[in-house]
């Protein structure tokens, strides 16, 4: 019995945690993606829908893949996450953003998704950086 009782309360407080953990994560609405402190961009800032990629069901560790679950999410520009100069390299702001071959990238995922489901998802440079 005393098992059984130990089994009970250890699923109890796991889904209690669990759902704690989710509740906490509310992705903010819009908001425009630009560059960290001191990288120079030539293209437009992103204007960005939190919305839309919460309608599609998208997980926010699918961007935000260095994220424990339980902490506060961290966008791409804070120190140490993507905050590199240049166009190469796996810390390049650039590369968050424009990775054709990786689906934590936003390109990358777009060109996944229109190719996998043909979805109208922007792929090419003005449908996300207006002029």
């Amino acid at each position: 019995m005393y098992r059984f009782i130990m089994i009970a309360t250890t699923l109890c407080v796991l889904a209690l945690t669990s759902a704690i953990g989710f509740a906490a994560t509310e992705a903010p609405g819009d908001l425009k993606l630009g560059p960290p402190e001191g990288i120079k961009t030539t293209k437009t800032i992103v204007a960005f829908s939190h919305a839309k990629h919460d309608a599609a069901k998208i997980d926010c560790a699918s961007c935000h893949h260095t994220w424990d679950g339980t902490s506060d999410i961290q966008s791409c520009a804070t120190p140490g996450c993507h905050d590199q100069s240049g166009k190469k390299g796996a810390t390049a702001f650039y590369t968050a953003f424009h990775a054709k071959k990786s689906d934590k990238s936003c390109l990358g995922c777009h060109k996944i998704v229109k190719k996998r489901d043909g979805k109208p998802v922007p792929v090419s440079c003005k449908s996300c950086h207006p002029k």
